[in-house]
């Protein structure tokens, strides 16, 4: 069913001319409701829909797995609030009541899931029951059927979006998705002879998940995730390539639960409001465009409304934004923890070709590459902005390049944001204006860089690889046991008089520290003083990783940046 979609400021003013003709003892009552159909998980949870009434409103259910949290709610805009207890057994259905008088009454159907966990087997032609790799389903025939925990194991192949996105428009191909509306694990990498028990392996069983389909058309999101946010669960992907999706027209949404989903957000894959987590999967060759309507945002990922994200061994490659910001990664108001993974190539036709938080971002990045990623305004490579922050552990940032005299080429902090960047190495990024290394502008950006090496990269002359604006200028940036430009920075966060480094014979073309009298091999912080610094996070950064570096050698010397080796 579809969410019935009402203005509050039309409905206002038909009030108010209806008052304007008839006293309140003869008001005509109204109610509406924003939903007739909530879907439940199959664990306990809460709920809630809208609802607006001219008069107080009486709520009841008719079974016991359903409890409100009120029976009487007084008139207004209002959000009618429930819990349901946890399912064990087949899909069962309650409804709510709301009700004004004896004859205006919104229903509101509850439908949870079962609580059985079947586990599916599908291929890219399936149209079996999906019980065995020798009857495997077709993917949509598998989602329909899986519950909170299941399993979707995916035989190798190229698959094609055939369901239309819930609430979406039939007449409109793009669309079709593959759609996880529930908090399941969706594994890829079975070989098309795979027996019970196989393992699987991506890398050579690819498993295309394309969403340039047959017709031509694109998919607006290759993938779109609107499983619920339920404690103790996740969405789980493995061994997917996500590819051919085209974010475009991005003043047009869909409401699931009460969440808008934009169709020009994360042309590859767009998440909400849930815990996803992402292992070995290849998010390449997406965009975002202004193919349709308003131009679209995050052309490979977009996670916002509280999404919590977690990627690992992951690549976001040669995504394209071709009208707007956002090429590769964007995180709005959401958090992303991401290790051994890679945001390379990415572009877009504005800010942030690679990896954007914006606003009230999270981000972390452990051991992981933003290379050759390139825009034509802020931040080329990671680009955070409005109340968000950056860790940065492990990190390599090269290759990342910005057309824009604006400033801002490997990082960008933009209006009161925070980016910590340890045992890093930043070289060879330009910026047609100031701070291809890191720059700061609009408001309060806090930087700290410790370990690391920010030198070698190519901005305006009158500038340098880590700079601010005039409004950041007296902002002073933490920088400790680091090479920043030519400058050695102590432990103390002083430069260290008689020391200087060249970029040009003192770090190789593999990014490794080489040339004699190099202070970088022998001024920075070995893996017990990295371990330290760990502790002062909260919560602490991961203890076995930056006690390593970028390909996990140990840290026993003091050697700054990404690779001590």
């Amino acid at each position: 069913m579809k969410n019935i979609v009402f203005s509050l400021f039309a409905i206002i003013c038909l009030w108010s001319l209806n008052s304007c003709k008839k006293d309140d003892s003869s008001m005509e009552e109204k109610l509406l409701a924003g939903t007739e159909l909530i879907e439940a998980g199959s664990k306990a949870g809460s709920y809630k829909f809208d609802v607006l009434s001219n008069v107080d409103m009486m709520v009841e259910t008719d079974v016991d797995w359903i409890t409100l949290d009120s029976a009487v709610y007084p008139k207004g805009k209002r959000k009618i609030s429930f819990k349901v207890l946890d399912n064990e057994d087949d899909e069962r259905s309650g409804v709510i009541s709301v009700r004004i008088n004896d004859d205006l009454v919104k229903q509101v159907l509850v439908s949870q899931e079962s609580g059985k966990v079947p586990v599916f087997y599908v291929s890219p032609d399936g149209t079996g029951d999906g019980s065995s790799w020798n009857a495997p389903a077709s993917f949509a025939a598998a989602m329909d059927k899986a519950t909170t925990g299941s399993t979707i194991y995916m035989m190798e192949g190229t698959y094609y979006p055939t369901k239309t996105i819930r609430n979406g428009e039939s007449s409109e191909e793009s669309d079709k998705t593959f759609e996880i509306p529930k908090n399941v694990s969706v594994i890829g990498g079975f070989s098309k002879d795979a027996m019970p028990g196989a393992a699987p392996n991506a890398e050579l069983y690819k498993t295309i998940l394309q969403g340039k389909m047959q017709s031509g058309k694109q998919a607006f999101h290759t993938v779109t995730v609107t499983a619920s946010n339920e404690a103790g669960m996740k969405v789980y992907l493995e061994g997917l390539t996500i590819t051919g999706g085209n974010a475009t027209d991005r003043s047009t949404n869909i409401t699931i639960s009460s969440i808008r989903y934009s169709r020009g957000q994360g042309g590859g894959i767009l998440i909400g409001p849930a815990q996803v987590d992402l292992k070995n999967l290849a998010i390449i060759d997406n965009k975002a465009s202004a193919d349709k309507g308003t131009a679209g945002f995050g052309a490979g990922l977009y996670a916002f409304s509280g999404a919590n994200v977690t990627m690992e061994n992951c690549q976001v490659n040669n995504n394209q934004n071709t009208a707007n910001n956002g090429g590769g990664v964007w995180i709005n108001a959401a958090s992303l923890t991401a290790y051994n993974c890679q945001f390379n190539g990415n572009s877009a036709r504005g800010t942030a070709g690679g990896v954007h938080g914006y606003p009230d971002a999270n981000i972390i990045l452990y051991n992981s590459e933003l290379k050759n990623n390139s825009n034509t305004s802020y931040g080329a490579g990671l680009y955070v902005r409005e109340n968000s922050k950056a860790v940065l552990v492990n990190c390599l940032l090269t290759g990342n390049k910005s057309t824009s005299a604006n400033g801002g080429g490997a990082v960008m902090l933009y209006d009161n944001t925070k980016a910590d960047i340890i045992s890093c190495t930043i070289t060879g990024n330009e910026v047609a204006g100031p701070g291809a290394g890191v720059y700061r502008r609009m408001n309060v950006n806090n930087l700290t860089v410790i370990n690391s090496v920010i030198s070698g990269n190519k901005q305006v002359s009158t500038s340098t690889d880590v700079d601010a604006f005039t409004d950041n200028a007296g902002v002073t940036p933490v920088l400790k046991s680091s090479v920043i430009a030519s400058a050695v920075y102590g432990d103390g966060g002083s430069v260290v008089a008689g020391l200087s480094f060249n970029p040009a014979t003192m770090l190789s073309s593999s990014f490794t520290l080489t040339g004699a009298n190099n202070p970088a091999l022998t001024n920075g912080l070995n893996e017990t003083s990295l371990k330290a610094v760990g502790q002062t996070y909260k919560p602490a950064l991961d203890e076995a990783i930056i006690a390593r570096d970028k390909n996990n050698a140990v840290r026993t010397e003091a050697i700054m940046g990404a690779l001590v080796k």
